[in-house]
């Protein structure tokens, strides 16, 4: 089975924006930023409507998440096995080598995702 190997920029750039999330989400609630992504383009990104989906799941409306982004939970499922995965990774002191199937997957989710934003244009 191939192995995607991460290199330790990546992680670190996905560390800060972890970290950033709950301030970049604060104001994204408060209406004061919205998707950069669209007010440069015009068009919604992979990821525009996930913030809202998120926050439905969260408080429990889970068909409401499935109506508005159809990927969510499966976004949510990959991530988490991808997380898993880095833990165990870092508890082990291996190198983060994440399986090319998950890798594939998520990026087939976020480009099926994408389609479904440009089509319904949120």
């Amino acid at each position: 089975m191939g192995r995607c190997l991460l290199p330790t920029s990546i992680i670190a750039s996905f560390g800060a924006m972890l970290l950033a999330l709950p301030v970049i989400r604060w104001l994204h609630l408060q209406h004061l930023v919205g998707c950069p992504f669209r007010a440069l383009t015009g068009i919604p990104c992979p990821t525009c409507g996930y913030s809202r989906a998120f926050d439905l799941v969260q408080a429990g409306h889970w068909s409401a998440a499935l109506q508005f982004q159809p990927f969510v939970l499966a976004i949510v499922a990959l991530s988490g096995v991808a997380a898993i995965w880095a833990a165990i990774s870092i508890w082990k002191k291996q190198p983060l080598a994440l399986p090319r199937s998950l890798v594939g997957g998520i990026w087939a989710l976020l480009a099926m995702s994408w389609v479904w934003n440009l089509y319904h244009h949120l």
